[in-house]
């Protein structure tokens, strides 16, 4: 490239010099003008240097990059596809509306190295940008993939932006859907393993995806949900062809779940290590299977405070707020047993049951004990979504084992207490907007009064519910109730 500049600034001086003498005027060219001149000479010589695949036969361009892509990306595309050349912003072939067995590209850029043009033979690929593409995963799809990945990536990189992944059921139905804002892809020579970082967003939530493995077999996965306050490290380790153990740590919310597992037949066994909820120590078990998802977990949770379970932002709300559950290929039967012994709580024990199963969720059975007064059990339990809403109807029944202890709890006024044994109600509770509306209250099998309703009504914003106010509607109710 200097030795160009050199003889076009020679050229450039002979030339005035010419004109000089035709003339015989004083005539004088800056050395910043020649600059000039020899740096557009230049820029104009590389644009032509760049625009020479433009000659290349278009059918051998086509068959190059087919076969390029196939041996060193691992991309296959189908062979009826439209294909250009490009100079801006780098040199690139574009390929337009192409096809693999995973995916349907609308843009494929194929970017090339520079270096010797002249000699199509010696073109280099040295990154894929994939745009606007929708990719098609079956569940057969995963085991492909997942021993692809064992295998080296290009040390170049591919680059997804703008894209979906449709995830598909064997009848072909689309389960879900991931969108890509950019995602990238290659082996790491200075780490020596495979990186893919994703960038995206599933049910509406925004994620980042870190996956990482070394060609033993060892792998790395990190999520990250910050809406979700959701951090997910996952470590795995292939022992054999069989058999697969490793540990995983989710932290969510001021909560971490450390957990060891193994894998032998696409079965998960897994248990708690040190995890805490909070301040408070949590013990779990259980057995997931992959195919189909079938989750059965029982957790011991000692020494928490219970009616965190009741707050909005609790980790059990933010769950089922993420509408991860709505799902009618996941089935679960979830056991939690909490014992608390905060002075200030109002029950003792809990036995939450949570059930999923095609796409239906339930709490039946669960049930809430204060070892003085009494306990509260759920039955015909539905959580469903209706216009935007995330709604729990349910069934409740109050058995009271002590009066005496109740009334003493909400400080009720001798001359008032009547003996109440069993109360009936049915729920309808907003996780969204947090309001709750009772129906059909029994009280011993009797009816109640409008004005028993009407009071009760002031329950229904469970943001301004507290202690002070409970007690007094309470006791509001207790006065008015016959008997």
């Amino acid at each position: 490239m200097k030795k160009i500049v050199k003889i076009f600034n020679n050229f450039i001086k002979k030339t005035i010099f010419k004109v000089e003498n035709k003339t015989n005027d004083k005539f004088h060219v800056s050395n910043f003008s020649k600059y000039i001149i020899a740096i557009i000479a230049v820029l104009f010589i590389y644009i032509f240097y760049l625009s020479i695949p433009l000659l290349y036969d278009k059918n051998w361009v086509q068959n190059k990059i087919v076969t390029k892509l196939s041996d060193e990306f691992n991309i296959n595309l189908s062979n009826s596809f439209d294909i250009s050349y490009h100079i801006l912003p780098k040199p690139h072939y574009l390929i337009k509306d192409t096809k693999t067995t995973l995916a349907e590209i609308k843009d494929l850029a194929v970017y090339i190295s520079q270096n010797n043009l002249f000699n199509k033979d010696s073109i280099r690929i040295s990154q894929v940008v994939i745009e606007k593409a929708n990719f098609f995963l079956l569940k057969d799809n995963f085991k492909t993939l997942y021993k692809k990945s064992e295998n080296k990536f290009s040390k170049k990189k591919i680059k997804i932006n703008n894209s979906n992944i449709f995830f598909k059921d064997n009848l072909n139905e689309v389960i879900s859907i991931i969108k890509i804002f950019n995602a990238f892809l290659f082996f790491d020579e200075k780490n020596l393993l495979n990186l893919f970082d994703l960038n995206g967003e599933v049910f509406n939530i925004p994620f980042k995806l870190k996956y990482q493995n070394t060609l033993d077999s060892q792998k790395k996965i990190e999520i990250k949900a910050p809406d979700l306050q959701l951090e997910i490290i996952n470590n795995f380790f292939k022992k054999d062809k069989d058999l697969s153990d490793g540990i995983n740590n989710i932290s969510i919310l001021n909560s971490n779940f450390n957990t060891k597992y193994n894998i032998k037949d696409q079965v998960v066994i897994f248990q708690s290590n040190g995890s805490r909820v909070y301040k408070s120590k949590i013990d779990y078990n259980g057995q997931l299977a992959i195919n189909p998802f079938d989750l059965n977990l029982k957790i011991n949770l000692n020494n928490y405070k219970i009616s965190n379970l009741f707050t909005s932002n609790s980790i059990i709300n933010e769950f089922i707020k993420s509408g991860l559950l709505f799902n009618e290929n996941i089935s679960a039967h979830t056991l939690v047993n909490i014992k608390s012994t905060k002075k200030d709580e109002i029950f003792n024990k809990a036995k939450l049951v949570l059930r999923v199963l095609n796409g239906k969720i339930s709490f039946d059975n669960s049930i809430f004990i204060n070892n003085n007064i009494g306990l509260i059990k759920v039955s015909n339990s539905d959580l469903f979504l209706e216009n935007d809403k995330l709604i729990l109807a349910a069934n409740l029944s109050i058995d009271i084992k002590n009066t005496d202890e109740l009334y003493s709890f909400l400080n009720t006024n001798k001359r008032l207490r009547k003996n109440i044994k069993n109360i009936k109600l049915n729920i309808i509770y907003d996780f969204l907007s947090n309001e709750i509306v009772f129906k059909n209250i029994k009280i011993d099998n009797n009816e109640v009064s409008d004005q028993f309703l009407n009071i009760v009504d002031g329950f229904n914003d469970n943001n301004s519910n507290n202690l002070t106010k409970s007690r007094k509607l309470l006791n509001e109710l207790i006065n008015l109730y016959e008997g």
